[in-house]
């Protein structure tokens, strides 16, 4: 079945108890209440009396509080059986019982199941892909003549079980691979050990999926026209019919569209199309891994015989020499200042640090290799007295153009009519758009000009070197700052 697009996040609560202190004390209780067959009913000192005896430390108080904890994540529930009793002790403690919810089972066998299991690969049940096509037959043969319910319900659940066992222990076995081809310490033994097995399994696999998927995908084709008669003969067989009933596989027609798609020759949901992809990609990086064992060269070479003999250096050493040790080994060394840097001022001291200590340029092979020794030249020291003369004398001259610039439109007055070089248009798209809306002007204290701005019933009309710039509505008008400040003085 493909996964549901949105759920009931609340539901994540049942595995909170997975995260805690007492994590293995919820463990243990729920490992009762579910059972082995069906689920029980206990209470808190039968509990506490249970896993004492099987060598568990546990008390009554905590017990009893490990499952009203339970309780509010919705693994336990309370007893609801009624109880004949004689005392208000007895009343209490019949009160106090508890059993796993439905989804608190489930949670529990998932966590037991994951935890047993083991790093290797899984077996992949090859095997039932040919007992799917056994029962596809047996249904189309007892839709089509027979109809026997009983049949037709044995036949669809074995399919639909078998299938999710194979798929899931196909799944398990492909990311086993995944996890495996990515190890870098792969070699010798280890690696003609797993080379071995994943090419025989490969190609095990692989016959067994091109023998048996077209197969089982044609007999899919076939039912397609008796799966509506099917799920008919399944909805009158089936004994639970409340609402939020949880139905096995198979009894719904989605489960059979998806279980086609699964075994069709291609799609993005075909099972047998994504089984090639991941064995093509296993056998790629085979090939990747036996060209990094051979090859003495290149950043993909195995160390895993170095980092071993290091270890076993790690594992011998006093803890002092051990500081020493792995800094010469990798190449970390102190925070502390490095002792480079500009032989003209007076080196900071080793004891100083970073934070107060001045910049210095860090050798490349210091930086990436650890490797403290001399490599190369010194570099003579850059003269910059020419490079700087020559940017004093160019900005003189900047400064010359802007004066000029300025004069010029000082000169012009009314900006109407009148033709301005490069530098005076330069300079005035400068001061238009310092250009204050309030006041109509800006100021240009370094030039000592006033540009001002009045409305007009027409336009007015600029002509520049490069073309004409027309100001609608209003007139541009230039005004020496200096004479400005003298008339104001004056009057």
């Amino acid at each position: 079945m493909t996964e549901p697009d949105s759920g009931d996040p609340s539901r994540l609560s049942l595995y909170a108890h997975l995260h805690t202190e007492q994590t293995e004390q919820y463990r243990r209780i729920m490992r009762l209440l579910s059972g082995d067959i069906i689920t029980r009913e206990m209470s808190a000192a039968e509990i506490a009396s249970e896993l004492t005896m099987s060598g568990f430390s546990i008390t009554e108080d905590e017990v009893e509080a490990r499952c009203t904890q339970l309780k509010g994540w919705g693994n336990v529930i309370p007893s609801v059986r009624n109880y004949r009793v004689t005392t208000i002790a007895e009343l209490r403690r019949a009160k106090s019982r508890y059993q796993a919810s439905k989804l608190g089972t489930r949670v529990t066998s998932q966590s037991d199941a994951i935890v047993s299991a083991t790093d290797g690969a899984k077996e992949v049940a090859r095997e039932l892909m040919g007992v799917i096509a056994e029962q596809l037959t047996r249904l189309l043969e007892e839709s089509a003549g027979g109809n026997n319910p009983d049949l037709i319900a044995a036949a669809v659940t074995t399919t639909f079980n078998s299938h999710r066992e194979f798929r899931d222990s196909l799944r398990d076995f492909t990311a086993y691979l995944a996890g495996i081809l990515s190890r870098y310490d792969i070699v010798g033994d280890e690696y003609l050990a797993l080379k071995t097995t994943l090419m025989r399994y490969i190609d095990i696999l692989g016959t067994d999926v091109r023998q048996h998927a077209p197969r089982i995908s044609a007999l899919l084709t076939q039912l397609q026209p008796q799966i509506p008669g099917v799920l008919e003969t399944l909805a009158l067989w089936q004994t639970l019919t409340a609402k939020d009933t949880e139905l096995s596989q198979g009894r719904t027609e989605s489960d059979w569209v998806w279980l086609g798609e699964w075994y069709a020759a291609d799609g993005e949901t075909s099972g047998p199309v994504a089984f090639r992809a991941a064995t093509e990609q296993a056998l790629g990086q085979l090939l990747v891994n036996a060209k990094r064992i051979v090859t003495d060269a290149g950043s993909g070479h195995s160390r895993r015989d170095d980092l071993l003999r290091l270890a076993t250096r790690f594992h011998v050493t006093e803890e002092e020499d051990a500081h020493r040790l792995f800094a010469d080994s990798f190449g970390v060394y102190s925070w502390r200042h490095l002792l480079l840097g500009d032989d003209e001022n007076v080196p900071p001291s080793a004891n100083t640090s970073w934070w107060n200590a001045p910049n210095v340029e860090v050798p490349v092979t210091l930086r990436e290799r650890g490797d403290r020794s001399a490599r190369g030249r010194t570099a003579t020291i850059r003269d910059a007295v020419l490079e700087t003369q020559l940017a004093y004398q160019e900005e003189i001259m900047q400064m010359q153009r802007r004066k000029l610039a300025a004069a010029e439109l000082i000169a012009a007055g009314t900006l109407d009519g009148v033709r301005l070089s490069s530098g005076a248009q330069e300079l005035l798209h400068t001061q238009l758009t310092l250009l204050d809306q309030s006041t109509d002007t800006s100021e240009n204290l370094e030039a000592r000009f006033r540009l001002s701005r009045e409305p007009i019933a027409g336009v007015s009309t600029i002509l520049f070197e490069e073309g004409v710039l027309t100001v609608h509505g209003h007139r541009l008008s230039v005004t020496s700052a200096q004479g400005q400040v003298r008339e104001e003085a004056a009057g």
